[in-house]
């Protein structure tokens, strides 16, 4: 990303309109009128915090991984893929509403980089996980649906070093 300026900046872009867009807007308005229905709501920041965002974009990622036949069934079918995961069964009823609302605010600011190839956009969305993870190396999705392939295809000819830490690799591939 260093040698390609114009990556750095879409990947800077996305992450400012999901801040800005999708969190401090879409969301928090969505939070603040179910709130009343739902006073858990109200303190979605919360529910949000630690992986939340990282989870939600490596898991865009895997799904976009598995080509454009799916992109007719998004946001819908990328929905389903990240609320079926394993580890959202531990999301908790407040959590996976909110992943389950962000998904399709997300999905709108996303639109800025679906029209770049499939592989691009890929790239893009698992650089921006990584990046604002609060520890990649202890996150076992992000590990395997972004760093993973960061490492085995992006990166894969730049690296002089044999990376294959445990925690990247754990699951035998």
């Amino acid at each position: 990303m260093s040698e390609n300026p114009g990556t750095v900046e879409r990947v800077e872009r996305i992450g400012r309109r999901l801040n800005e867009q999708v969190f401090d807007k879409d969301l928090r308005a969505f939070a603040q009128e179910r709130a009343r229905e739902d006073p858990a709501l109200a303190e979605y920041g919360k529910a949000m915090a630690g992986h939340f965002w990282c989870d939600l974009l490596a898991e865009i990622a895997n799904f976009l991984d598995h080509g454009a036949d799916l992109l007719d069934k998004t946001p819908e079918g990328l929905k389903d893929a990240v609320l079926e995961h394993e580890d959202a069964a531990h999301w908790g009823p407040v959590r996976a509403r909110l992943a389950e609302a962000t998904l399709g605010f997300v999905w709108k600011g996303l639109q800025l980089i679906l029209g770049a190839d499939l592989g691009t956009a890929v790239l893009h969305v698992r650089v921006l996980a990584v990046l604002i993870c609060p520890d990649p190396g202890a996150h076992l999705r992000v590990a395997q649906c972004c760093l993973r392939p960061l490492v085995k295809d992006a990166l894969q000819d730049h690296l002089t070093a044999n990376l294959e830490p445990d925690w990247l690799w754990s699951d035998g591939r």
